[in-house]
This record gives structure tokens, C-alpha cells and sequence, in this order.
């Protein structure tokens, strides 16, 4: 799937200008767009495309609500690894996912939660033994800034403790309309002259 120039495609969808309601109408749409991408799929063994959703809030909600990404987000979380696709959601408030989509995690990265309510819906999704649920819930509760406890369900369960050595970014914020269609202009200009 790489181009052969080398370099990794990327999409990138941001919504961040649009209504609450027109966000999950449009993202719905597009989720359920690419669901049916992935259906289409030939089975896989490896990673072919990775789905990465960044602030999932509002967008997978606990029971009863049913915004239209919810559908096509679990979906995809449920199935689309059998295609070789991958779905990482992001989320500072795990009490605002929905229990499908917690329960199809099955690599964890779980950050400082703030209060114990978050803590016990994490530790409760991870559906671990009696024993273990509890050194998890501890551990969890201990957590530095900047540490991150990591469990990969395919790789025997085990929980790890990492420190990343440090953390940059350089997002500063949504992109104003005005800056985006600047980053297009000069995209296409550098792409104009690389042919």
C-alpha cells in the first residue's frame, strides 16, 4: 500500500469548524464510508491502514445515546482487524465511551485519570481477573504525569509501565480556514514542482 515514492499516505479530517451536530453527521457519513472500504478488504495478518480518532467525546457514548458515528465506530473496532486494519481512539474522560468499544481495546495506553470513576471504568473495561483488577486499579491510581501503563491483549495481557523520555507537539490548535487554504496552496506549489 505504500506509493512508490516511498512515503506513507495520510488523510487527514478535520471538523473542528463545524456544530456539534454537523461534526457527527459529517464524521457519521464518512465512518460509515469507510467501513464499507474496509469490508471490501481481502483478510489480513498485517497492518495495512490504521484509523486514528483523536477526542472520541460525544462521538462514542455510553447507552442510550446514538449519535451517527457510534455505529460505524464499533463496527469498525469489532471488525476490522480481520482486514488488517487498525483503530485507535483517543479520549481524556473514559466514563464517556460506550462498553463495545472499551471492550474491543486490545492495546491499552492508559495515561493519569483524574478521578476514580474514570479509573474503575478503565480497569473495569480491560476485563481482567478479580486479582489482577485490582493491581491494575492501584497502579492506575499511581501513575506519574508523563507514565503510561500499556497492556496488549495479544501479546499474553501483560502490563507494562512506560515513560516516554519527552513529550513535544506542535499542534497549537484547529487551523483557521484562511491558514488551511494557505497550507493547500503551498502543498500544491511543492507538488507542482516535484513532478
Amino acid at each position: 500500500m505504500t506509493p512508490r515514492d516511498g512515503r506513507t499516505p495520510a488523510v487527514i479530517v478535520s471538523v473542528a469548524h463545524l456544530d456539534d451536530a454537523e461534526r457527527t453527521q459529517v464524521l457519521g457519513v464518512l465512518l460509515e464510508e469507510v467501513l464499507q472500504w474496509v469490508r471490501g478488504l481481502p483478510g489480513a495478518q498485517q497492518l495495512k491502514a490504521l484509523i486514528v480518532f483523536d477526542e472520541v467525546y460525544g462521538f462514542l457514548p455510553p447507552h442510550p445515546a446514538n449519535p451517527p458515528t457510534k455505529r460505524p465506530i464499533v463496527a469498525l473496532m469489532k471488525q476490522a482487524r480481520a482486514f488488517g486494519v487498525g483503530v485507535v481512539i483517543a479520549t481524556q474522560n473514559p466514563m464517556d465511551l460506550d462498553y463495545r468499544g472499551l471492550g474491543n481495546a486490545g492495546v491499552w495506553c492508559i495515561g493519569r485519570l483524574g478521578t476514580d470513576a474514570d479509573r474503575e471504568r478503565v480497569v473495569d473495561g480491560m476485563a481482567l481477573e478479580p486479582a489482577a483488577e485490582k493491581a491494575i486499579g492501584k497502579l492506575v491510581q499511581r501513575l506519574l504525569p508523563r507514565w503510561f501503563l500499556v497492556r496488549n491483549v495479544h501479546a499474553g495481557g501483560e502490563v507494562m509501565l512506560v515513560q516516554p523520555r519527552w513529550a513535544m507537539s506542535f499542534l497549537r490548535g484547529p487551523m483557521t480556514r484562511a491558514e488551511l487554504s494557505a497550507a493547500r496552496a503551498a502543498y500544491a506549489a511543492r507538488s507542482g514542482q516535484e513532478s
